[in-house]
């Protein structure tokens, strides 16, 4: 499967980014207010930088009609809200060749609110943490009432509608897996994966135990001062190992949905950042006014982009990872093996299909000429660069 030519934005055809616009209206208010630190200013250098000549630029060039143009050069950071559309093309085209043929249930684990502020001060630990135990509870439970193996691919989110804080893990499960002697392939029921009480009490104990854990440990960061920290923290996670209602797991069964529907529904998560572009409405020298799920919410400047720094990651954190028959390094040997006994599977012979495979698709795809509308624009770096190191032509 080839990645479909896109069109050229370059010159006067790219349109200014509404959430990079308020960013940096409001970012020296929010300084100001709240301050933060140069992990987050090196965020916002990035994203104000992007598609500018502080990142250079790079020539387009028709080789039907002879049309040219500058086109600034991408920041391809993660939190730009203007660079993730076609990173999120090329990633689901490539999880579509490894999703095997099988409906895929989804579950999503959401952290208390009470842990929220220790989720923020530990983000590395506790979001890692999430992966783990979530990842975990999933392959125990298929191995105790399936005796199999299943195919698991997670996603980290950290934000509600309305930008608050809110760490949740969408995961995406297939329904059964292979047995663990690995010549069977064993489904689950189509609309019921495990008990969600059993998920839920699990994901208490183990990721209340793991934390506990880190604070023996003396790796977790905690607000306030020595005793009254420590204090705080043991009523917190007396209070949450009381309660179960607080730990949320929703279990989504897929509902006769193909695997292509639910991986292009994951597609629109993994590389989203906290608000789009579509969703803001009026930026003015006070206030941000965007749509939520729930109506329409209208910050101060300075909150806004308080709220917007939230879900910025830790570096080299990686926010979707996968387990089981999706593992990395499970991909060449299980994989295939319930590729190949997996039921939806279809048998068009091995032998068709590597004598037929289609040539490697070139370094960058050709994009749309806006002058002529045939795919034959190729990007020519000029060498010009900006005083920020470029990552990439847009």
């Amino acid at each position: 499967m080839s990645t479909p030519a896109r069109p050229c934005r370059a010159g006067s055809d790219v349109k200014p980014s509404a959430v990079i616009a308020a960013l940096r209206r409001h970012a020296d208010d929010c300084w100001k207010r709240y301050g933060f630190g140069p992990a987050y200013a090196h965020v916002l250098r990035r994203l104000f930088a992007c598609r500018t000549a502080a990142l250079g630029e790079h020539l387009c060039v028709c080789e039907a009609c002879g049309w040219k143009a500058a086109a600034y050069n991408s920041c391809r950071d993660r939190h730009c809200p203007q660079c993730q559309g076609h990173a999120t093309a090329l990633w689901l085209e490539a999880r579509q060749e490894r999703m095997l043929p099988t409906p895929h249930f989804q579950v999503v684990f959401t952290l208390p609110a009470e842990l929220r502020p220790i989720a923020y001060d530990n983000q590395k630990l506790v979001y890692g943490l999430l992966f783990r135990v979530a990842s975990s509870i999933l392959q125990d439970l298929a191995r105790q009432r399936l005796n199999a193996r299943l195919g698991i691919t997670s996603v980290l989110h950290t934000w509600s509608s309305e930008l608050n804080h809110h760490p949740h893990l969408h995961c995406l499960v297939t329904g059964g897996g292979l047995h663990l002697d690995g010549h069977r392939w064993v489904p689950t029921r189509k609309d019921y994966l495990f008990p969600g009480r059993i998920i839920g009490t699990m994901f208490r104990g183990r990721f209340l135990e793991g934390l506990i854990d880190a604070f023996k440990r003396d790796e977790l960061h905690l607000r306030g001062d020595g005793e009254c920290a420590a204090e705080a923290f043991h009523s917190t996670v007396r209070t949450l190992s009381k309660r179960h209602n607080h730990w949320v797991v929703h279990v989504e069964a897929p509902k006769g949905r193909p695997v292509e529907y639910v991986t292009k529904y994951l597609a629109r998560y993994v590389k989203r950042v906290a608000i789009s572009d579509g969703r803001i409405l009026s930026v003015t020298a006070t206030h941000v006014t965007f749509k939520t799920k729930r109506g329409v919410v209208d910050l101060g400047g300075a909150e806004f982009v308080h709220r917007f720094l939230l879900h910025v990651l830790p570096s080299r954190f990686r926010k979707v990872r996968h387990y089981g028959l999706y593992a990395p390094g499970k991909a060449k040997v299980k994989l295939e093996v319930a590729r190949r006994l997996c039921p939806g599977h279809s048998d068009k012979g091995d032998d068709e299909t590597a004598d037929s495979q289609p040539p490697p698709a070139a370094a960058r795809p050709l994009e749309v000429c806006p002058n002529c509308g045939l795919a034959t624009v190729r990007r020519i770096f000029t060498g010009t660069t900006g005083p920020l190191r470029p990552r990439a032509p847009p």
